[in-house]
């Protein structure tokens, strides 16, 4: 049995000195602790009047402040003394202090006015002028002026130029500070390009800077709170802080909850001040949103607005922003509707006269959501029409941002009960997100578009269900259309891992790389021609509405009737002037967006298995039909919170489609207990469970109606339904009647998956028939510890709680092995890789191309099981190397060249879709890439001597790979392999066939 029992999370290692520091930059670093009393009383004293003895004070007041958590007082305190320390030696450093902590805890628009002002003033240093720069962009980079922020960027980056080639070598710390700075602003720019990956990496890279910062820091301090000890660590939980946003943008959300978790577990040991601690809870909740764990989320949040709250933390300050905003998006995802609605409300109506904090809360899409899920749909669609309106004017129809708008609307009137007026507004969305594989990336779904698009997704198949479950005849289109929408929502779930995975293999091609270089710089023209002409469309609403006022008519009419006609003329030249510009803007807005397509379209015509990892075909049933053989049936599964839908497509027939009243919620329990009951890997008696295996079948397949013809079955499901062993469905309710008795059962992680892997005819199969890496050697002679993962795992300086060399060895996979290659005819010796043999270089170093069957019998890794694991891993040998890592990671996978027929992964459960189904689906398409047609995994912890036999005989039969493995597993059924000792489910339905079932 291979169970993992070894792994346990990771936490952030502890520091010696108490962190008493806030976000990007260290607001409070210079802060020591008084006690409380102590504090009061300075905070009671009155200010002088004289300007030295008064900025003294202002310093010792500032630190009282920050010690009993005043930051309203903090922030007030701040702003004097950035002002009065420009008069004194040292004192621009307050500059910086307050930008942030204004940001942080007062008005993040004053704060914006102050950077520029700061940036702008010649008499300040170059530091203080390119800190004040940097953070003015940070703050518009959370606005949507994108004229503004390109223009603040450029001037942000010549006064860092200038600030570096002052500082020289003389202040290590603050040349640092101003690099981590600066990684922190690029990564937002890079962010709003849409260059999401790119950001992860540089925040990374921050946080490294950051770390070595208080390293170098430690080194020279005189105590435990030197007060640049924690300065240096304000930069590192900062960057840290950031990080967590950047993970949860590019879909990491795993990553970003370890870190987020590892931070609190220092506040609540009492090494983080509240004010960290009420921060790395909403960071936490962020991340918990994304990973759809809402009750969680919204505890989190709660807390840390109360925290905030309590500590003086102003409304329109970044900090009550995050927190509030995590509130609203966890109760959306609880579907709390009312409460949503009426928090969202209060939280707008109590910002005060902020632009920032205005514009950042006032989402659209939230209000036309949250008015038509409360029933107010004529708020709901005015919000909404004034949006599509203006983007229709802007972009004109077929843009992805007048399509989201569609998409909201054809939600609001779906919830209106308006199916007509739904159905045609969904179709630009429909063409956006399912016919146009670029729309992947133009509408990235986070956020609130993330969530009111999900929604609009969720609706509508809701809305199929309800009508299906209701017995109402449903047109075609729907149905087809609504198969579509599982396929994305399926196939999205592994897309963010596979996208991040493709570092490695863009790095091995160079000129796929530079067609997507190009290809980013071609969206990035297509942003920035956007924003221009957002611009000169509000200044052409600006003068239309100044031309036709009643001020402008009051004014002309006063004039001499020349000079008035020479006014008029002149403001009507201003407009048309405008207008002019306005075209030109809109012809140079489109030609970027037709350049950016035709470039898509180049990358896939060229590199046509990267599209399909990175952007999949989402087709219709149509297009599936044409590529499906006589006797096979592919089955789609989506479950609904309160419905599944199914779908049947055969080649030559109409594709069928039913709901079933069974949810989401229930599936979860149903195959829980199914499993449970299958797996006697813990010692249970060998029951089958009969009602609940017959209930699969009954409730997904036998409304659609299969015929007896049908052979081989492929199964495309979501959620829990991916961890269901089909093949142990039972036909009708008796022990025996095992699905794998009546047809072959394939998996697959989407039915986009099929198109991907049968457009193109299969290659010549390769000469040689196995290469095998398994029972590696995980005890290594190096040095043990954090390094034996590599530096990719330690980016947030984790605190190993195990050594990779307790992994459990596997010896028996060593057997498996070798009787695999005996049925294969392939030699050990050659073509096997065991013990300490068998490492990440030696199988990427590997002739892998010319074998048919390419076998992993090791521990297999899913995501969050190890500090810094965010995608699937294969466990292998360490080698002498101790910074290399171990393991195999979908990165790798990614540029393996494979021409396999089948890739093994006799590993520990590998195709579980309850701890690790999306990631797993993953690694599958990573597989699928590299060059093989189908996959095995287990989805269980498998018996040692029966996996072998099942193994052997799968491989060595003269089958197509499905009716192969059905051959397998109706031989342990009816005692040709094992005498019967195998029988039970347990032995044969642990494996599952993904991919390709004949090729």
């Amino acid at each position: 049995m291979r169970k993992l029992m070894w792994l346990v999370a990771g936490v952030l290692a502890a520091t010696t000195a108490v962190a008493q520091v806030d976000e990007e930059d260290a607001a409070d670093s210079p802060a020591v602790l008084m006690p409380a009393a102590e504090a009061s009383a300075l905070l009671a004293l009155p200010l002088p009047a004289e300007p030295a003895a008064r900025y003294a004070l202002l310093q010792q007041q500032a630190r009282a402040a920050q010690s009993l958590e005043q930051r309203g007082k903090y922030v007030e305190l701040l702003r004097e003394l950035a002002t009065l320390g420009r008069s004194q030696p040292g004192g621009e450093i307050w500059i910086r202090h307050y930008l942030s902590a204004e940001f942080i805890w007062g008005s993040s628009g004053q704060s914006l006015a102050a950077a520029d002002a700061f940036a702008s003033d010649r008499t300040l240093a170059p530091i203080a002028r390119a800190e004040a720069a940097l953070r003015q962009v940070y703050a518009l980079a959370q606005a949507r002026d994108r004229s503004m922020l390109e223009r603040m960027w450029s001037r942000a980056q010549g006064l860092v130029k200038q600030a570096q080639e002052a500082l020289g070598n003389g202040d290590p710390a603050a040349t640092l500070r101003l690099k981590v700075q600066h990684l922190q602003v690029r990564s937002e720019i890079e962010r709003w390009d849409g260059r999401l990956a790119e950001a992860v990496a540089t925040m990374r890279e921050a946080v490294r800077l950051a770390q070595k910062g208080v390293e170098d820091a430690r080194r020279l301090a005189k105590g435990p709170r030197d007060a640049a000890v924690q300065d240096a660590y304000g930069w590192y939980d900062g960057s840290q802080g950031m990080l967590v946003y950047a993970l949860v943008r590019h879909g990491r959300a795993p990553e970003a909850i370890q870190v987020a978790q590892g931070n609190l577990a220092l506040w609540r040991a009492g090494q983080l001040s509240d004010a960290l601690g009420a921060r790395w809870s909403y960071r936490l909740g962020q991340a918990q949103v994304a990973a759809r764990q809402y009750a969680a989320a919204l505890e989190n949040a709660q807390r840390s607005d109360d925290m905030l709250q309590r500590s003086g933390a102003s409304p329109a300050s970044h900090t009550r922003w995050l927190a509030r905003q995590e509130q609203v998006r966890a109760l959306i995802g609880l579907r709390r509707w009312p409460e949503a609605d009426a928090f969202y409300r209060d939280f707008l109506a109590s910002l005060p006269a902020d632009s920032l904090a205005k514009e950042r809360a006032n989402d659209w899409r939230l209000r036309a959501l949250l008015a038509a899920k409360n029933g107010r749909f004529d708020e709901a669609l005015e919000a909404v029409d004034r949006v599509l309106r203006y983007r229709q004017r802007l972009y004109g129809e077929a843009h992805p941002q007048t399509q989201e708008a569609s998409g909201v609307r054809a939600l609001v009137r779906l919830l209106k009960g308006d199916m007509a007026g739904a159905w045609s507004d969904y179709q630009p969305l429909f063409a956006a997100l399912l016919d146009s594989p670029g729309g992947w990336q133009d509408l990235d779904l986070n956020g609130a578009r993330g969530f009111v698009l999900g929604l609009a997704f969720d609706e509508f198949l809701r809305e199929i269900a309800a009508r299906a479950l209701r017995g109402e005849a449903l047109e075609p289109a729907w149905t087809d259309r609504a198969m579509q929408v599982a396929d994305r929502l399926q196939a999205g779930a592994a897309h963010r891992a596979l996208t991040d995975a493709t570092a490695r293999l863009l790095a091995a091609t160079p000129a796929l790389r530079a067609l997507l270089e190009e290809e980013a710089q071609l969206r990035a023209t297509a942003s920035s021609r956007n924003g221009a002409l957002a611009t000169q469309l509000g200044e052409e609403d600006r003068l239309r509405r100044r031309n036709s006022s009643e001020e402008t008519r009051a004014e002309l009419k006063v004039l001499p009737e020349a000079e008035r006609k020479k006014k008029f003329k002149a403001m009507a030249d201003e407009l048309a002037a405008v207008r002019e510009q306005v075209k030109a803007g809109r012809e140079q807005a489109q030609a970027a967006r037709e350049a950016l397509n035709a470039q898509r379209e180049r990358v896939a015509k060229a590199y046509p298995a990267y599209a399909d990892l990175v952007t999949p075909t989402l087709p219709a049933p149509a297009a599936l039909q044409k590529l499906m053989s006589p006797g096979e049936a592919l089955l789609v599964v989506q479950p609904l919170e309160g419905a599944t839908l199914v779908w049947l497509v055969t080649p030559g027939a109409p594709t069928r489609f039913a709901a079933s009243s069974v949810g989401a919620a229930a599936w979860v329990d149903k195959v829980a207990q199914i499993r449970t009951a299958l797996d006697l890997s813990t010692g249970r008696p060998p029951t089958l469970p009969v009602a609940g295996l017959h209930e699969v079948w009954r409730e997904l397949v036998v409304p659609l109606q299969p015929g007896a013809d049908v052979k081989s079955l492929l199964v495309a499901a979501d959620g829990a339904l991916a961890a269901m062993p089909f093949a142990t469905a039972l036909t009708a309710p008796e022990p025996g009647a095992f699905a794998v008795r009546r047809m072959a059962v394939t998996q697959l992680p989407s039915a986009g998956a099929l198109f991907a892997l049968r457009r193109a005819a299969a290659p010549a199969p390769a000469a040689k028939p196995l290469f095998g890496v398994g029972d590696p050697q995980f005890k290594s002679t190096a040095k043990a510890g954090r390094a034996a993962l590599g530096q990719a795992a330690t980016k947030y300086d984790a605190a190993w709680g195990f050594s990779y060399g307790d992994i459990p060895p596997l010896p028996e996979t060593r057997a498996e092995l070798t009787a695999l290659a005996k049925a294969l005819g392939a030699r050990p010796e050659v073509d096997l890789l065991l013990g300490a043999a068998a490492t990440r270089e030696a199988v990427l170093a590997a002739p892998l191309q010319d074998r048919r069957v390419v076998a992993f019998a090791t521990h297999g890794l899913m995501p969050g099981e190890l500090p810094g694991i965010s995608k699937p891993a294969l466990a292998l040998a360490s080698g002498a190397d101790a910074t290399a890592s171990p393991l195999l990671e979908l990165d790798d996978v990614l540029t393996l060249r494979l021409n396999a027929q089948a890739v093994l992964l006799s590993a520990c459960n590998t195709a579980a879709g309850e701890q690790g189904g999306a990631a797993m689906s993953g690694l599958v398409r990573g597989f699928f890439f590299a060059g093989s047609r189908s996959v095995l995994a287990t989805h269980w912890s498998v018996e040692t001597a029966s996996a072998a036999a099942l193994t052997s005989a799968t491989f060595s039969a003269h089958a197509p790979r499905a009716e192969a493995l059905r051959m397998a597993q109706m031989g342990m059924i009816e005692g040709k392999l094992g005498g019967g000792r195998w029988a039970h489910p347990f032995y044969w339905a642990g494996y599952a066939l993904f991919g390709d079932p004949s090729r």
